[in-house]
């Protein structure tokens, strides 16, 4: 072969190309087989899994459990470092600074959570803990009115006894400013069909949410009156 003809010069390009890309094959061009496993190698084969402290994501090892990264995982849990909250984002699981007493409570799914130990009341985690909460209890329902005494929403507590749910729920800081408890748990939020008459309009019929009937009349009185005032309010509808 004549080195001096133009195929010399195709020729060490080639070799040039191919010595530049000896490594080329697969998605991780610095690891080796045995490094499968490892921050930004590729997860092993037989299990798509990774060492701990990483997770699998397209096919490679990244670091996980930190703020917004993903969640790392244990068995068949999502998990973070230290106290933050693994939470459900339409990305997937992403660890959030969330969840703890004191902090915001964590949006997942869709739904305000807390850990374990917290109620999310008005945005922010809140203690549940009281000696009268069992987490082994049966589950009760407490009705939560406001200050007028209309039905406001109904919240869950685990205790033994009704009267152990009553102290449960009055101690786990779940009341907004000018609410209070119905005394009466697992009492369902009902509607009420009111009559009243006022001199400007006379007689109409209205309805209010309540836990009972004397808190019916009483949100009636507050809520469906005017500043004037009923000159009477009945129970049903007006006939």
């Amino acid at each position: 072969m004549n080195l001096n003809s133009p195929l010399r010069g195709l020729l060490m390009l080639c070799m040039v190309v191919m010595a530049g890309c000896g490594s080329c094959q697969g998605s991780t061009p610095s690891c080796d087989p045995s490094q499968a496993g490892t921050e930004g190698c590729a997860c092993r084969t037989d299990s798509a899994s990774c060492n701990a402290g990483l997770v699998c994501n397209s096919g490679a090892c990244i670091s996980c459990g930190a703020e917004g990264q993903e969640c790392c995982v244990s068995g068949a849990s999502g998990v973070c470092g230290g106290s933050l909250m693994c939470v459900m984002e339409s990305a997937g699981e992403v660890c959030r600074n969330c969840g703890d007493l004191g902090e915001a409570c964590c949006n997942s799914s869709g739904a305000q959570v807390c850990n374990a130990g917290g109620n999310c009341v008005g945005g922010a985690c809140q203690s549940v803990t009281g000696g009268a909460c069992d987490p082994g209890g049966s589950i009760f329902t407490v009705g939560i009115q406001d200050m007028n005494l209309c039905a406001v929403r109904v919240v869950e507590v685990r205790a033994t006894t009704a009267a152990n749910a009553m102290t449960c729920a009055t101690t786990s800081g779940m009341l907004n400013p000018g609410e209070s408890f119905f005394e009466v748990p697992n009492t369902p939020i009902a509607d009420f069909d009111m009559c009243v008459e006022t001199e400007s309009d006379g007689r109409r019929s209205t309805s209010v949410r309540a836990f009972g009937d004397f808190e019916a009349r009483r949100c009636t009185l507050f809520t469906r009156c005017g500043a004037a005032g009923c000159v009477s309010v009945r129970p049903g509808i007006c006939t």
